[in-house]
């Protein structure tokens, strides 16, 4: 039983993505379309470090800020408590307001687009097992979670396909092999036989995810993460 729901937690975690979703709030540097540049460039060029250990010292009203999504973007997750819980994610390709992301945990590698909107960041497709650099930015929709959704505050509540997810927290603070953020978004995200947690940072992204089920734990933590250069999009 618990190696079943184990497996479908994974699942549900490759699946969600945001992002992925920062302590909680993915701080989107400039997104397709509506996504600011990062406040912080987490990681000197040299060693990959951070290059400040606390981040935003404010939280963020601007939904994607949470979920930055310019072209080049790349963030490196730890996983604990399964060999797939560590993963890299990079944004591929952008043009206006829709962005590619490829996650890659080291067993199979995903991609999703994201349509960011001033009310939601919501994937809009989804396809595993690709293992190439295939754009499909114009590819026809065959998704519609949302990732998140305004207003950023608590008690902020939708559902998706299986899940319920709920903006539980603005002001958590999280530690990471990355720094300490504070201010985070956090999004409990509810499924019928388990619970993640999401935490997203404004300017930074997904920081921190925490999948647990009858006792299992597993987690992803932001090691690393390197702005990308915001080019257009290109097949």
């Amino acid at each position: 039983m618990k190696r079943n729901c184990l497996v479908a937690g994974l699942a549900s975690l490759i699946i969600c993505l945001v992002m992925l979703v920062g302590c909680a709030n993915a701080p989107p540097p400039t997104v397709p379309n509506p996504t600011p540049e990062p406040n912080q460039q987490q990681g000197s060029p040299t060693d990959g470090q951070p290059a400040n250990p606390t981040q935003q010292e404010q939280p963020s009203n601007n939904l994607s800020a949470y979920f930055p999504l310019a072209q080049g973007n790349t963030w490196q997750y730890l996983g604990e408590g399964n060999e797939y819980a560590g993963f890299k994610r990079t944004v591929l390709y952008t043009k206006e307001n829709l962005a590619q992301v490829q996650e890659n945990n080291g067993g199979t590698i995903i991609v999703s687009v994201f349509r960011t909107t001033d009310e939601s960041i919501t994937r809009i497709y989804f396809q595993g097992e690709v293992y190439d650099n295939t754009n499909f930015l114009d590819k026809q929709p065959n998704d519609n979670t949302i990732i998140l959704k305004a207003p950023v505050q608590v008690g902020t509540t939708w559902k998706n396909k299986n899940e319920t997810r709920e903006i539980v927290d603005t002001n958590a603070a999280v530690s990471t092999p990355a720094g300490e953020f504070k201010n985070c978004l956090k999004v409990k995200l509810t499924y019928p036989e388990s619970t993640i947690y999401e935490y997203y940072q404004a300017g930074v992204g997904l920081v921190k995810r925490e999948f647990v089920s009858e006792g299992i734990e597993v987690t992803s933590t932001l090691e690393s993460w390197q702005p990308g250069d915001g080019s257009s999009a290109s097949s």
